[in-house]
C-alpha cells in the first residue's frame, strides 16, 4: 500500500472509531505460536477487494464456531474459573438489594449524565458500527491491523451476544424495578423477565476488551478496560439489572474477548474449508482441508 493511501486509511479509521493502530504493522499478519503468543509479522499476499471480503467472512464464521467449540477443550483451570465466577455472582445475592436501594437513593444530575454514556456504550447500535466501521474502513484501505481488530469484535460481540440473548429467556429474572425481588424467576416469561445476565455489560465488555487488547499506549488500555464498568454500573443506577446480572455479563464478555483474541491468530493463519481433487497411483479422489 503507498503511503498516501496508509495514511488516508488510519485517518478515516481514526474519524470513525478514535482509534490508534499500533498491535500489527501494515500489510502484515500475526501467526500463533505452540503456546499462543505471537511470532514476528510475515507478509501478507495481496488481494482484491472482494477477496478480502471472502477471507474476512472465513475468517469471522471459523473464528465464531472454534469459540463456541473452547468448552469441549476446557481443562481443570477452566472449570474453576467459571466456579469462581459463578460463586462470585452468586455471592453478590446477598447485598445487591441494599445496592440497588443506594443507588436509588443517590440520583444527581451529573450521575444521570454518566448513565446516559454508559448505557449507550452497551447498545448494540453503538457496537455494531464501531466494528463495522473497523472492518469495513480496512478492507476499503487493505489495513490489516483494522481488518483484524474488526473481525475479532465481531466474533467477540456475537458469541457472547447470542448465549446473553439466550440466558435470558432460560433464566427469565424479572429487573429490580419490577419490584418482586431478586430471587424470583419465570423462564420464558418474556421481555419482562430478562435481567440474567445484563446484555449491556457483556455487549460493551466484549467489544471494548477486544480494543483495548489491540492498542499499544497504556494509557488508552486502561480507557478501553474501563469503559465496561461505567456501562454495568449504569444499568444498577436506572434500576435496570442486579449486582449479579452485571457481575456474570460482564465476566462473560471478558471469557468471549480472551478466548476470540487467543483463537483468530491461530484461524487465521490456516487455511479455511476447502476441497482438492487429487490424483495417485491408487485413482483419484477429492481431499477436505480445513
Amino acid at each position: 500500500m503507498k503511503p498516501t493511501y496508509r495514511a488516508a486509511a488510519l485517518l478515516a479509521a481514526l474519524a470513525l472509531t478514535g482509534l490508534t493502530r499500533q498491535a500489527f504493522p501494515q500489510d502484515t499478519t500475526a501467526v500463533a505460536s505452540s503456546t499462543d503468543s505471537l511470532t514476528l509479522p510475515q507478509p501478507l499476499p495481496k488481494q482484491g477487494l472482494l477477496k478480502r471480503v471472502a477471507t474476512d467472512g472465513s475468517n469471522t464464521a471459523r473464528t465464531i464456531l472454534r469459540t463456541y467449540a473452547q468448552p469441549a477443550h476446557w481443562q481443570k483451570r477452566d472449570f474453576v474459573r467459571l466456579g469462581g465466577v459463578l460463586a462470585v455472582s452468586a455471592t453478590a445475592l446477598l447485598v445487591e438489594k441494599r445496592v440497588y436501594r443506594f443507588m436509588l437513593d443517590n440520583h444527581t444530575p451529573t450521575l444521570d449524565r454518566f448513565e446516559r454514556a454508559g448505557y449507550l456504550l452497551g447498545r448494540p447500535q453503538l457496537n455494531y458500527p464501531i466494528m463495522l466501521s473497523l472492518w469495513g474502513t480496512g478492507v476499503l484501505f487493505n489495513s490489516t491491523w483494522l481488518r483484524d481488530t474488526g473481525i475479532m469484535v465481531v466474533a467477540s460481540v456475537t458469541t457472547s451476544g447470542l448465549l446473553q440473548t439466550a440466558l435470558k429467556e432460560v433464566v427469565g429474572r424479572p429487573r429490580p424495578n419490577a419490584d418482586r425481588g431478586n430471587l424470583h424467576l419465570n423462564p420464558f416469561g418474556g421481555i419482562a423477565y430478562h435481567s440474567f445476565p445484563s446484555g449491556h455489560a457483556t455487549l460493551a465488555t466484549a467489544t471494548f476488551w477486544v480494543l483495548a487488547h489491540q492498542v499499544g499506549p497504556v494509557p488508552l488500555r486502561v480507557f478501553f478496560y474501563t469503559l465496561p464498568i461505567l456501562t454495568g454500573l449504569s444499568r444498577i443506577y436506572v434500576g435496570a439489572h442486579w449486582l449479579s446480572d452485571v457481575l456474570l455479563g460482564t465476566a462473560m464478555g471478558v471469557a468471549f474477548a480472551e478466548t476470540v483474541v487467543r483463537l483468530y491468530p491461530r484461524v487465521k493463519a490456516k487455511r479455511g474449508l476447502s476441497l482438492q481433487p487429487t490424483v495417485g497411483g491408487s485413482g483419484a479422489g477429492v481431499v477436505l482441508r480445513f
